[in-house]
């Protein structure tokens, strides 16, 4: 029998029998709805908080009703399993009925789950109520313990009715029945049922397929289990061999920095001490000349101090023809030279030497001048505006004029001389300024220590307060090659790229943002604006054909302001469309009409760096000028002039205030003060 019962041990696997929280033996085994089952003190202590049990092996959570975890189904089959079990783990220790406590086993009570004597056996039948109960010897229990410990598993009672064994299964409400049951709660006339052992035969067949399919998805999971893990093993491998390449790459960048830091350092060094080393040649030569010229004054200073200290008439005459020669030819001399070279050297230091590749610069002062952004046609009142710059480096942050002597005057047609201003703007520049009040012709003269600057000196035509102020160019022909696209070029007229071909149907306006740098291109004929970076990629486009906002009837010319906003002439709407950088609509103005404010094919549109908004109205022949707030202010042009203009297209307004347009009618380009 002993030998019977250690064949019991290897047929259960003991973790099939401890709790997955506490690992130790089922204690009232409790089976949640995902078939997991755990101890009930166990899943009280994680019930204790949330009120719901998250399942500690596949994390479903379960909600508990107001019973709490007592509520739980009990899993019959793993408390049972564990009683019988410990039985059989110690039935060795222990021969001693579990009735009387003192007669020797020989009997098993199947229904009851003891084992007792032959007089407890003989009493026990005697009972009615265990008149049902099954006795086996204990040889034949630990038998079919050890071949089919199902066959000598208790039975199980209903739940309803206690007192009844289960023995019935009724499909209509899928639970397990009595007897009582069935005459009770379950009549044959309403519910079908039949008895439980066939009912468990039939899902006993059903479990097996079901294992085999749960087998094919298990092997499923395993095997992708495998694959996540060898993605992962060679994700590791990756990363391990892209960490080192990564690693090798900083340090050859870093050796690569190194080199180009000290080879800018020692260009630098070499350009300071090459730029040191001629100025100190000049500067040696300057003294040394200077040096001549006041030995030699001084020494004539003494020999004619004694001469008319210590002489006579006859020896003062006799000396007068070589004495008057050499102070004529001393007094010649020039002792106060132009400073031609100065002693201002500076390192300024680069913050970002990875974008600009470059430590900083050395900042010489050069006395080397030109003459800049001279307006050479004005209009009596106006004021003459001019830059004289360094062409070489400057002193920042230090006047230039403390350092070199600027004057600028001007000659009116009157022959007299007008002094004009010379203000220092502390950058290494210095603006010009004064106010010409009579027509003609004015000659401005610009010097830098006696020496005139590139481009002095210059004539400035001076004409009415009123009037057009000059015009250029003619009827003519030329090439359209349609290619439909924009063309960038450096400023010598070499082309750099072309984009947008294929995508822009009739390109005529283009504008660059001043705040992201994009550039906006008005496309005629798709009546919509195209948003491009400065490479030629496209980014979006918005506007559709229509009257409606953000809409589009044959757009002409765009402007952008300082603050990113896009200003569009619609021209066959008869307005002015506003938008935001990203295309998005803000306000319009402008109507149909011939009235102040209102347009007729409005077609170029610019803006002054104050924000006033200038229109081309094409079909009514003159510029419109409105406030930044798109209220009319005036009409640019002169309607009592000789020559008007004829249906004007593109605009532009310069830095001082002039308005440039042309004028497509009479074929030419005329500049118009305001």
């Amino acid at each position: 029998m002993a030998a019977e019962e250690t064949k019991l041990l290897p047929e259960i696997d003991k973790s099939f029998l401890l709790c997955g929280i506490c690992s130790e033996r089922y204690k009232n085994a409790k089976i949640l709805s995902c078939l997991h089952s755990f101890c009930e003190p166990c899943l009280g202590k994680l019930a204790e908080t949330t009120g719901a049990i998250a399942c500690p092996v596949c994390r479903r959570v379960h909600e508990l009703t107001d019973n709490g975890v007592a509520a739980i189904q009990a899993n019959v089959f793993l408390n049972d399993l564990i009683e019988l079990f410990s039985k059989q783990e110690n039935g060795d220790k222990s021969k001693k009925c579990d009735t009387c406590e003192q007669g020797e086993v020989t009997k098993h009570c199947i229904e009851c789950t003891f084992d007792i004597c032959d007089i407890c056996a003989r009493a026990h039948s005697k009972f009615p109520q265990f008149k049902s109960h099954r006795l086996v010897s204990l040889e034949e229990y630990n038998a079919a313990m050890s071949i089919d410990p199902s066959s000598v598993q208790p039975p199980i009672y209903c739940c309803t009715h206690p007192e009844y064994q289960v023995e019935f299964y009724c499909d209509t409400c899928n639970m397990a029945i009595c007897l009582k049951c069935t005459a009770l709660d379950h009549p044959l006339t309403k519910h079908q049922y039949r008895c439980v052992k066939d009912a468990a035969k039939e899902f006993t067949k059903n479990l097996y397929v079901v294992i085999d399919k749960v087998k094919v998805k298990e092997t499923e999971a395993n095997n992708s289990k495998l694959k996540v893990q060898q993605i992962f093993e060679s994700l590791e491998k990756c990363f391990q061999r892209e960490e080192e390449s990564l690693r090798k790459h900083i340090r050859q960048t870093i050796d690569e920095i190194t080199r180009l830091i000290q080879e800018n350092g020692n260009k630098l060094l070499t350009e300071l001490k090459g730029e040191y080393e001629k100025r100190k040649v000049n500067l040696t030569a300057q003294l040394k000349e200077l040096d001549i010229a006041e030995n030699d004054l001084t020494s004539t200073r003494e020999y004619v101090e004694k001469l008319v200290h210590y002489g006579n008439a006859s020896q003062l005459m006799s000396a007068k023809r070589r004495v008057d020669h050499q102070t004529d030819e001393l007094l010649k001399v020039q002792t106060q030279v132009e400073q031609e070279e100065d002693d201002y050297m500076e390192f300024q230091l680069c913050n970002d030497f990875c974008r600009n590749k470059s430590l900083g610069t050395i900042k010489f002062l050069q006395t080397v001048y030109k003459l800049e952004n001279l307006t050479q046609a004005l209009r009596v009142g106006d004021s003459i505006k001019a830059t004289v710059r360094n062409k070489g480096d400057f002193l920042p942050g230090k006047g230039v004029s403390q350092r070199v002597k600027v004057e600028a005057e001007m000659k009116t047609p009157d022959g007299n001389t007008q002094i004009v201003e010379v203000k220092d703007n502390e950058n290494g520049t210095m603006t010009l300024k004064t106010r010409v009040e009579a027509e003609g012709e004015h000659e401005l003269s610009v010097t830098v220590c006696k020496k005139p600057v590139e481009g002095s000196p210059v004539n400035i035509k001076v004409i009415a307060k009123k009037g057009l102020v000059c015009k250029f160019g003619e009827k003519g022909s030329g090439i359209d090659d349609g290619n439909k696209q924009v063309i960038v070029c450096d400023e010598n007229g070499e082309l750099i790229r072309c984009f947008g071909k294929g995508k822009i149907q009739y390109p005529i306006g283009i504008a660059i943002n001043p705040v992201n740098g994009r550039v906006y291109i008005v496309d005629y004929s798709a009546h919509c604006i195209h948003i491009y970076d400065q490479d030629g990629n496209h980014i979006k486009s918005f506007g559709s054909n229509g009257s409606q906002k953000g809409q589009f009837r044959y757009p002409y010319f765009v402007c952008i302001d300082n603050t990113g906003n896009v200003y569009v002439s619609d021209c066959h709407n008869h307005r002015i469309q506003v938008f935001n950088s990203d295309g998005q609509f803000l306000y319009t103005f402008g109507r149909y009409g011939s009235g102040d404010g209102q347009m007729h094919y409005p077609q170029g549109v610019a803006l002054n760096k104050h924000g006033y908004v200038y229109v081309a109205d094409y079909r009514n022949s003159r510029i419109l000028k409105f406030e930044s707030v798109c209220k009319f202010v005036c009409r640019v042009d002169d309607h009592n002039a000789c020559e008007r203009l004829c249906n004007p297209t593109g605009l532009c307004v310069t830095d001082d205030g002039k308005v440039i347009v042309c004028d497509s009618g009479n074929n030419c380009i005329k500049v118009f003060t305001q």
